[in-house]
């Protein structure tokens, strides 16, 4: 019986000691979970002062971004809001969108969709004490005849903020960043920061006199039957009680196409050898490879159709200290294509990675183009050519100008081996030779060079540079510096309009890109968030095919604390490395919206149950004022109400 009791005691201790351990873990758990949102420790009270003066409530302020749910998501909610002078409103009207007013419990936040789209909203929270364990909640939405949008087609995530800081590009080509930042920079250098990246946790604590969005995004199923869906939205967190909204959604009937036969033609440069020095992966492992499928997805999800191959390293070179060179990016790029010169100094080629890169993008989805980077590096810069010496056994590099009778050698024995290797691979009418910002003498002797080793690739040539650039290429991309109004109109040699025209009338696609210039419209870390959303309209507006930027994620080491390499912020990349995969950014959901606004344009106006005067309208509404800084983002309504104004069954 001893024995007995002496067995029960045990197990009793035993089962304390795993309840304990338990909760222990649970804490920790928690304690991992709450990660600072803006990295900052301590404010000023002068800061705090500015706060103090909009944050009226002593309790939990709640309020809409720009006034108005269905707009709300087009504006960077400072961290640290102030108040605005009448004399500050009446010189910039757009600045009333960043003017709090809190949210009575009575309110009802409206949004109005389509089948298949997704629509983002922010709610802002602060309050003059520290808050902690805040949680949203949204219920499924119902109509009156019960059917019902499940709320796994919602996603909370809550908004990071990154420090400002300047890129070296501001020092010799790009805007300075006080000719961009807007209302959404908050912090008045005590210090700057900026909400980007979009956080997935359970739950946050924010700080007392600072404010906090909240990011929702409403994915409609195209399933959806068209009608008015309720629900609730419930804000809860410590130490006040929780507070319940209505939400309503009004469905329209018009329905999207799925992202991977969207029209609008989106060509972002993924850099697969970012990844894995990212994440410390060995290059092509296989655990490079399953991240590399989570970022290809991601770009897929927007509609991505191109996909950008390396077929040397560092195709984008740039002067460094002591008259040297080195890739543009903190990363670099590799080669996908292996290069080596055997023992009897002949020239072999290995395709083993670009063969599975292509492979992995066209079953995701990115089915398009294959743009192979680079003959020529980026301007005027020599190429070093890296390969492999078996004779020594080393690593070497060649450095070369494209003017060099080595050079046109070397490159001829590439192309046939290239041509040779895609026909067998039944991919040659898909790849394109790249080229970036190629001065036009250079581009006469790369084209001889094509003409005379592989001919098959003469009218398959992309390029991203200047209107006059399109003599060359069947895919050209065209700075929108050079677009009506902007600095570098003046200086075509070709007019931008009349060039796009013709290119259209001939079968040739062409884009528009932007960099770490223009200031505005833009969609660096710190431009103003509705500007993200205007640039697929630039397309509608100029009667381009699309939108391409060079680069989706160009990381430094640390882009939550240090994010500037080189250029300026944001330039380099529209997402964050998270943990698992790619995290969000404002910018990189409101391009998505943008797009489905381009998708929706094109449907009304193919089946034409509206007037061109309207569509023109729209454009005109959506593209005015495109500084950001003092564009209304009553626009967007007013642009959704004219497409979907005539809608016909």
């Amino acid at each position: 019986m001893k024995n007995f009791f002496y067995c029960i005691r045990m197990i009793l201790i035993i089962l304390m000691i795993l309840n304990f351990g338990c909760i222990d873990n649970e804490n920790v758990q928690r304690k991992k979970e709450t990660i600072s949102l803006d990295n900052i420790e301590t404010t000023s009270e002068w800061l705090n002062l500015n706060v103090d003066e909009v944050f009226l409530s002593d309790s939990l302020n709640i309020w809409v971004p720009t006034g108005n749910f269905e707009t709300s998501s087009l504006i960077r909610v400072p961290r640290f809001p102030r108040k605005f002078s009448e004399d500050e409103l009446k010189e910039n009207e757009a600045l009333k969108d960043f003017q709090i007013t809190n949210l009575p419990e009575a309110s009802v936040l409206e949004l109005t969709a389509i089948k298949n789209e997704q629509i983002s909203a922010q709610i802002a929270l602060g309050s003059k004490k520290d808050i902690s364990e805040v949680k949203i909640n949204i219920s499924n939405l119902k109509a009156s005849n019960g059917k019902v949008i499940s709320k796994e087609n919602f996603q909370i995530r809550y908004v990071k903020y990154v420090p400002i800081q300047r890129a070296r590009s501001e020092y010799d080509w790009s805007p300075k960043l006080e000719t961009i930042i807007g209302e959404g920079v908050s912090g008045n250098m005590a210090p700057n920061i900026v909400g980007d990246p979009l956080l997935e946790l359970k739950s946050i604590n924010i700080p007392a006199y600072r404010a906090q969005p909240v990011w929702i995004t409403f994915k409609v199923p195209k399933s959806t039957a068209s009608g008015v869906y309720e629900g609730n939205i419930t804000i809860s967190s410590k130490p006040y009680n929780d507070v319940v909204y209505k939400v309503r959604l009004n469905v329209q009937k018009e329905e999207l196409p799925e992202p991977k036969d969207f029209k609008f033609h989106l060509d972002l440069w993924l850099n697969p050898s970012a990844i894995a020095d990212y994440y410390n992966l060995e290059h092509w492992s296989e655990s490079h490879w399953e991240m590399i499928s989570k970022y290809l997805k991601d770009y897929a999800s927007r509609g991505g159709k191109n996909l950008a191959t390396t077929i040397t390293h560092e195709p984008w070179l740039k002067p460094w200290i002591s008259n040297s060179t080195r890739s543009q990016i903190a990363f670099g790029y590799r080669s996908m294509v292996q290069w080596t010169l055997n023992e009897k100094g002949e020239w072999e080629f290995d395709y083993d990675v670009f063969d599975r890169y292509v492979s992995m993008a066209t079953q995701i989805g990115i089915d398009e183009a294959i743009n192979a980077f680079s003959m020529a590096p980026f301007k005027e810069t020599k190429q070093k050519l890296y390969y492999f010496d078996k004779k020594s056994n080393a690593v070497k590099s060649l450095e070369l100008s494209i003017h060099d009778a080595t050079y046109k050698d070397i490159w001829t024995k590439f192309l046939i081996s290239f041509k040779e290797h895609l026909s067998a691979k039944d991919l040659i009418k898909r790849t394109f030779l790249g080229f970036d910002e190629k001065v036009e003498k250079d581009m006469r002797i790369l084209q001889n060079i094509i003409k005379n080793a592989a001919p098959e690739f003469l009218d398959k040539i992309v390029i991203a540079g200047h209107p006059e650039d399109g003599e060359y290429a069947k895919n050209l991309s065209i700075s929108y510096m050079f677009f009506p109004g902007q600095p570098l109109e003046k200086d075509t040699v070709t007019s931008v309009l009349p060039t796009i025209e013709s290119r259209k009338s001939n079968n040739r696609r062409t884009t528009f890109y932007l960099c770490a210039e223009p200031a505005h419209p833009n969609a660096l870390t710190y431009s103003p968030a509705i500007e993200s959303q205007l640039i697929p309209w630039l397309a509608l507006k100029y009667n381009t095919d699309g939108y391409l930027r060079w680069s989706y994620n160009n990381w430094t080491a640390d882009p939550f604390k240090n994010p500037v390499f080189r250029h300026n912020q944001g330039d380099d990349y529209y997402i964050y490395p998270g943990k698992k995969g790619p995290i969000s950014s404002i910018r990189w959901e409101l391009l998505k919206e943008g797009i489905e606004d381009y998708e929706l344009f094109r449907i009304v106006k193919e089946r034409k149950n509206i007037s061109n005067d309207d569509l023109n309208k729209a454009i005109e509404i959506a593209t005015r004022n495109q500084d950001g800084r003092y564009k209304s983002s009553e626009d967007f309504i007013k642009v959704k109400e004219i497409i979907l104004s005539n809608q016909t069954e």
